[in-house]
């Protein structure tokens, strides 16, 4: 006889309130603080058949954001934005699409496999439990099944894709709902904060929240919205192309020890242009470019690859790559053109 586990248990026994907020009241709450935010990925496409595994599965071998589930995640980064709804935390599970709808929204998350686990466990639990630090809230963004098992009185299917279930921390491991985001409300909401936003802009050069997209867009600059997140295409993917995506991954860490490895194990030493001036160069570019987010890849010629990449300080560049013949593919030449 199979046994359920007692944390399961109690999850089933404990009722929803009868009566949940709405979405603008649940706005009104979330600006106090306390909440966790269970967020389902925005919209996928589902004609890509995912293996059992996560683990270590490529990116084309997974559901990933369409247009839509992009344009989707930004919408609600907007909506919190304009509504100063306080975040703390932002974590997900290690895949692509909840990693990315995170980063379009807020600009930045922690990936954690517990947010994927098939089988629900004591840890589960106590991480969707935890209480957000004093004055904010708490996002994590997940798939359907985790939310299904670990909020009371959700059924399967309830929660589509880029819906999400605000939660309270009622113990260590269980959760009172406090209401339900739908695609509706998002709509609804984040498009009437992103016509305010567009319109406070529209005096100013841009039309706030639309960015551009492939080669060819002149000095253009995001004027509004979280920074939009480092989505490796299969290009970089290569054997030939892999030090590239290495680079720019370093590039927006920001971190100088992760940097000063890379150069030191994915760069071929040069006499002339020392470790040291290569950190200089780096953190200036950093200060004044920010992250990068990849518009474009001309990889025609391996040895010689074009990637045009938007800033998040507003800036489009492109960084040209030399990538030595053979293996290990190090990278022989990185240089920046920044403007038109």
């Amino acid at each position: 006889m199979m046994l359920v586990p007692a944390f399961l248990a109690l999850a089933v026994s404990v009722s929803p309130p009868d009566s949940l907020l709405s979405a603008d009241s649940l706005l009104v709450e979330l600006r106090k603080g306390g909440y966790t935010i269970l967020w389902r990925h925005t919209a996928t496409d589902h004609s890509v058949r995912e293996p059992g595994s996560y683990e270590n599965t490529p990116r084309f071998q997974q559901r990933n954001l369409t247009d839509r589930g992009i344009a989707d995640a930004k919408l609600v980064g907007v909506l919190f934005k304009s509504r100063d709804i306080p975040i703390g935390d932002v974590l997900s599970s290690p895949m692509f699409r909840t990693r990315e709808t995170a980063e379009y929204a807020f600009g930045r998350v922690e990936a954690t496999p517990i947010l994927r686990q098939l089988d629900p466990t004591p840890e589960q639990r106590r991480l969707i439990a935890t209480a957000p630090a004093a004055g904010t809230n708490r996002v994590l963004v997940t798939h359907h099944f985790i939310i299904e098992r670990n909020v009371p009185g959700i059924r399967p299917g309830q929660i589509t894709e880029g819906e999400a279930v605000v939660v309270r921390a009622m113990g260590p491991e269980s959760v009172q709902v406090v209401g339900i985001f739908k695609m509706a409300d998002w709509a609804r909401l984040g498009g009437a904060a992103a016509s305010a936003a567009s319109a406070a802009t529209s005096g100013h050069g841009g039309a706030g929240f639309t960015l551009g997209h492939g080669a060819g867009a002149g000095n253009r600059t995001a004027t509004a919205g979280p920074p939009r997140p480092l989505v490796i295409p299969p290009a970089l993917e290569t054997s030939q192309t892999a030090a590239i995506a290495e680079y720019l991954e370093a590039f927006n860490a920001g971190d100088a020890t992760h940097m000063r490895r890379f150069y030191e194990t994915r760069v071929v030493p040069n006499p002339d242009r020392t470790i040291e001036q290569r950190m200089d160069v780096y953190t200036r570019l950093r200060a004044d470019l920010g992250t990068l987010a990849i518009d474009s890849v001309d990889a025609s010629d391996p040895a010689n690859v074009s990637v045009t990449v938007q800033a998040s300080t507003g800036p489009v560049a492109t960084v040209l790559f030399s990538v030595e013949p053979r293996s290990p593919y190090r990278l022989s030449g990185i240089r920046f053109r920044v403007g038109g």
